[in-house]
């Protein structure tokens, strides 16, 4: 399995680490729930250094985001991230990802899951469309995202200056004397950072973070966090056969864009489904794949540490609104539930 630039912290954190998609990643460190309350709470950080960084340069680079996404990159600022997916010929999701426009590239940071086809795709249409582009992947990087209610003071601390972008920009700066560029995203439903290093500096700033308050947090609390802000996850919501609007994403697909590559069927899809949140009547966690009676499957459920509830995320192409009763078959019996609209809570809760 592969191996961040961490795992040695990791290791002498005693996390629980699991293979994830290859590669040897925390699951928890103290346990899910203690570190999903210190996100909510306070804050904490995450290595999501898995994730593949390409940066996107030369002559064609905007031509060649343009046709690549979904989203209009041609809108972004220098410094300015954009949500986006890329789809294939069929008009199938490949991988949702952040986009920023730099001011000599495009970054494009994906899934590690994905990253190798989203890698050969990129080459391929490349080659096809005879682009005159540089794609660089930038394995040097190390990504650690820091989230919660005082992520702010916790960089400020480190930064030693107070820190001020607008969200969805990034910016270039110094923390504890490491050179550094700083994405205000996040996804967890709270405020937070992802801070991009190089190897040789990112052990000091984990250490760094974690000494300024940070709590250390895994893939576990990751989940839930991004449930109870009912965020999609590939291979969850994303899936073959589901398109931005049936997540609620209409708005990233610019059909007002000349070309892009999926956009003759995408453009043609109809906006029947909607994901919907449901919030059990029981604790008892609905896992992806369990039977939404008369609606559909489950595609994430968990147990929420805010809420004191069993939750789930569903698509439907049936008519349902908040305050609906709907049943969810879990081991031979029938659990009664609440469909909600999503978040399940808002920032700061």
């Amino acid at each position: 399995m592969k191996q961040t630039t961490l795992y040695p912290e990791h290791k002498a954190l005693k996390a629980k680490l699991v293979d994830f998609n290859g590669w040897e990643m925390p699951i928890y460190y103290k346990g899910i729930i203690e570190e999903h309350h210190a996100v909510r709470e306070s804050a904490g950080i995450f290595d999501v250094s898995h994730m593949g960084v390409i940066d996107i340069s030369g002559p064609h680079a905007l031509e060649f985001v343009q046709i690549l996404t979904v989203n209009d990159a041609s809108a972004l600022k220098i410094n300015q991230s954009q949500y986006t997916m890329i789809a294939d010929t069929e008009g199938k999701i490949m991988d949702d990802m952040i986009v920023t426009r730099l001011a000599d590239c495009f970054r494009f940071v994906v899934n590690c899951s994905n990253f190798e086809k989203i890698h050969s795709w990129m080459l391929i249409n490349k080659k096809e469309n005879d682009f005159k582009v540089t794609i660089e992947v930038k394995d040097e990087l190390n990504i650690i995202a820091l989230q919660g209610p005082k992520a702010k003071e916790i960089m400020t601390k480190l930064a030693k200056e107070e820190l001020v972008m607008s969200s969805f920009y990034v910016t270039a700066g110094k923390l504890l004397d490491s050179q550094v560029l700083i994405s205000h995203t996040g996804y967890t439903g709270e405020d937070g950072y992802e801070i991009f290093v190089n190897d040789k500096d990112v052990v000091k700033l984990w250490r760094g973070l974690l000494e300024a308050g940070a709590a250390p947090i895994g893939l576990g609390a990751r989940d839930t966090l991004r449930i109870e802000a009912g965020l999609p996850l590939y291979g969850h919501e994303i899936i073959t056969g589901i398109s931005p609007y049936d997540l609620g994403y209409g708005w990233i697909v610019k059909l007002n864009k000349p070309k892009f590559i999926g956009k003759n069927v995408i453009e043609n899809l109809p906006q029947k489904r909607r994901l919907y949140g449901l919030v059990l009547k029981e604790k008892t966690i609905p896992r992806q794949g369990v039977e939404v009676k008369g609606y559909g499957t489950v595609t994430s459920g968990t147990f929420s540490p805010t809420l004191n509830k069993s939750i789930a995320l569903f698509i439907t192409d049936k008519e349902v609104v908040k305050g609906d009763t709907v049943f969810v078959k879990i081991r031979d019996k029938e659990i009664e539930g609440e469909v909600t609209k999503l978040p399940f809570i808002k920032k700061g809760c």
